[in-house]
């Protein structure tokens, strides 16, 4: 029984500082995979947008601007 017993506890016990390291660390990991996850669609979004603002040419110059009369 004492082997059994061996098995199936750890060898320390987990404190409440553990604990709390482990979920924050846990929470922490989310948010910078969240913010990988967003950082690679907004460059994703904008090189589609640098793309496409590349081959659109402009049909006509824009007009000039008068000075006001002063």
């Amino acid at each position: 029984m004492s082997s059994t017993r061996a098995l199936f506890t750890t060898s320390r016990p987990e404190t409440r500082a553990d604990i709390t390291d482990r979920a924050a660390r846990e929470i922490i990991e989310a948010e910078t995979a969240a913010r990988r996850q967003l950082i690679a669609r907004l460059r994703s979004a904008r090189l589609r947008k640098e793309a496409a603002e590349r081959t659109v040419k402009r049909a006509a110059p824009l007009p000039k601007r008068n000075k006001a009369a002063g």
